[in-house]
């Protein structure tokens, strides 16, 4: 599915990616398993679990969930990507400031996390727009 373009090349890679954050996560609970108490590793678990995994699954699948539940048309588009790297790259920082103990890593990689899920909305509002335009 990686080499056919548009929505489903999409697809495959934020679906591979997610895969890559819950490997990480997983390192970094055997990594860190004497710290199964909140604290900044701890963190760190939770955010390559929830963040990485979850979320980007719900990148992934949004464009073909959405059209399915709310019978609006939505049209695919490159900018999908910017969410996506976005959110990977904020959480890099996020878990860069809960691994560090680097308050303000943590900072803006949580004020980040949450402009990409602005973005992924923004997105998709965009999408059905250009989607109901066109149909």
């Amino acid at each position: 599915m990686i080499r056919i373009v548009g929505l489903r090349r999409f697809m495959a890679v934020v679906l591979i990616s997610g895969y890559v954050w819950l490997f990480a996560a997983g390192m970094l609970w055997v990594i860190y398993a004497d710290d199964f108490i909140a604290g900044s590793h701890y963190h760190a678990m939770l955010h390559s679990i929830f963040l990485g995994f979850i979320f980007v699954m719900i990148f992934a699948h949004a464009p073909v969930i959405l059209p399915s539940v709310t019978d609006v048309s939505l049209s695919f588009q490159k900018s999908f990507y910017a969410h996506v790297i976005l959110l990977h790259v904020s959480l890099l920082l996020r878990i860069y400031g809960d691994l560090a103990e680097s308050p303000p890593a943590r900072m803006w990689g949580g004020a980040l996390n949450g402009l990409a899920i602005v973005l992924f909305l923004a997105n998709n509002i965009r999408a059905v727009i250009i989607g109901h335009k066109s149909a």
